[in-house]
């Protein structure tokens, strides 16, 4: 009873320890403002999280919001509104804390897995926690307010796992539906979650050694109903964000799947020059050999894993749950501009800590004297804190929309998506000749590209250069672009300058762009 006492005293100190360790690496956040890449259509400019009125609820649940069906993260969003209003401090502190609280629950779930299997589960446990916690890779889930989708639905979702595991043990019919609910909730903060049920097959062949396929029945429709509504929300409507064949190739997508994974395992190990916009596919310049390049090298290291299953059984089970957790990202239905992004790999990331601190944790246990143990514990401790550390500094990056996209532009200087955001953070600090400069960037790399023109013309538009401002819009006009806005920018302009007969056209366009024609 003592040796088990001293044991938990240990645990709970280690647990406090990880928890202090996270919290340190992201406070920075907490002074983070919000940026103009999302922040305004989830937070500051979403009506429907403004009061918990049935109406507000109602919309959050039967409608999708900014191309997203997560009605909980609104729910989220709506309760700190309420708290809030518009400060970001709020938001971030919120992310904050429900990161500390997955990173307690991966802790909690490693060694419920673990402490059977593995002689020293519980100083694995607390390892691969603190990798959790604190590697830079999680900073944009943690430091982004929009990215509120990530932790939440990491919460509820790991929540699950520990439930449906401890039910492994039980069979209580209530664990089995706390189980269902949880996973249902998770699903309703990022349609990420589907899959949860396939993970819960890994779990039964590689852990729990048994087949329940009919058990699943219930987690499995709740998975395609989800992903039947993101799909529909995604390729439906205007600006639709599924890539088409046109644009992805199909033999391209397989080699994207290679791509994406070994992506995140290279930035698990190297963690240096993140982003928070990597190339685009168009960027990539792939041809068939690239993308076959790719899918070999992802066959090669599955085929080297399967190998050594043997002499490391939790290897084969951690990289197919590392591989089935990534793969509604990994570029087989490529949606929107991102073939990979940090917060992808916010739940993925478990996969590749919990093998890594297993071994080390073993390496260490398994010299041969107490200093050479302590020297090495050392090492792992300066890892970690090194860590710390870089997350902190890409915390830094996270401050506001200027620092965020200036470092992407560091990273990749024909970065569209940066240029396009910086030119309207400037508008909005009245920085009309930098506003003017990033714009026309934006639209030397995209000449046809409504966004980098419009926002071009609104820099324009302040500063006063109207004439500047047609001539921006003026391509996009005579292609007949189906934007109110671009009109109604022009019809204002035209109004300025007291052109009338162009003023009366370009409002009878805005009309029939909004429908009212």
């Amino acid at each position: 009873m003592n040796e088990r006492s001293e044991s938990n005293k240990l645990l709970w100190l280690g647990a406090i320890l990880v928890l202090a360790l996270t919290f340190v690496a992201h406070v920075r956040g907490l002074q983070g403002q919000f940026v103009e890449w999302d922040d305004t259509t989830h937070i500051t400019r979403n009506a429907a999280i403004r009061a918990l009125t049935p109406e507000n609820l109602c919309l959050m649940f039967a409608h999708p919001i900014a191309k997203l069906y997560c009605p909980l993260t609104w729910l989220s969003f709506a309760v700190d509104y309420q708290i809030w209003g518009r400060a970001p401090f709020g938001y971030h502190l919120t992310n904050l804390l429900l990161h500390l609280a997955n990173t307690l629950l991966v802790l909690v779930l490693v060694r419920e897995i673990l402490r059977d299997r593995f002689q020293y589960a519980t100083a694995a446990a607390l390892l691969t926690a603190a990798i959790f916690g604190v590697h830079p890779l999680r900073v944009e889930s943690v430091a982004w307010a929009t990215e509120r989708k990530d932790v939440l639905f990491a919460f509820f979702y790991l929540c699950a796992l520990i439930t449906y595991w401890r039910w492994l043990g039980s069979h209580k019919r209530r664990t089995y539906w706390a189980c269902f609910g949880l996973f249902v909730a998770s699903a309703l903060s990022k349609s990420t979650a589907v899959t949860f049920p396939f993970v819960l097959l890994i779990i039964d062949h590689w852990l729990a050694k048994r087949k329940a396929w009919e058990e699943k029945v219930p987690f499995f429709a709740v998975s395609l109903v989800i992903t039947t509504i993101t799909l529909m929300t995604q390729a439906g409507g205007t600006g639709e964000t599924v890539a088409p064949p046109a644009l992805v190739p199909l033999w391209a997508r397989a080699g994207l799947a290679g791509y994406c994974s070994l992506f995140y395992v290279r930035k698990f190990f190297w963690p240096f020059h993140l982003s928070a916009v990597y190339p685009s596919f168009e960027e990539m310049s792939w041809n068939p050999l690239t993308s076959f390049g790719y899918l070999t090298a992802l066959a090669a290291v599955t085929a080297l894993v399967i190998a050594v299953r043997r002499r490391w059984p939790v290897l084969l089970p951690a990289w197919f749950f590392y591989l089935v957790t990534l793969s509604p990202t990994i570029g087989l239905i490529p949606v929107g501009i991102h073939v990979v992004a940090d917060r992808f790999s916010y739940v993925p990331l478990i996969g590749l800590a919990l093998p890594l601190s297993m071994a080390v944790v073993w390496a260490i246990f398994s010299l041969p004297n107490t200093a050479s143990r302590f020297v090495m514990s050392l090492a792992a401790a300066a890892v970690l804190l090194a860590l710390a550390f870089l997350t902190d500094q890409r915390g830094a990056v996270w401050s506001d929309t200027g620092t965020l996209f200036r470092n992407a532009l560091q990273e990749n200087p024909n970065c569209l998506p940066a240029h396009i955001n910086l030119t309207v953070w400037h508008t909005t600090r009245k920085e009309f000749d930098e506003a003017i400069n990033q714009g026309k960037q934006a639209v030397d790399l995209a000449p046809n590209g409504i966004p980098g023109r419009k926002d071009l013309a609104y820099a324009l538009i302040n500063k006063g250069d109207r004439r500047e401002a047609i001539s921006v819009l003026r391509p996009l006009a005579q292609h007949d672009v189906q934007d109110p806005d671009v009109w109604r920018a022009l019809a204002e302009c035209f109004e300025a300058l007291g052109d009338t007969n162009n003023a009366k056209l370009a409002r009878e366009s805005q009309r029939r762009c909004e429908g009212k024609l």
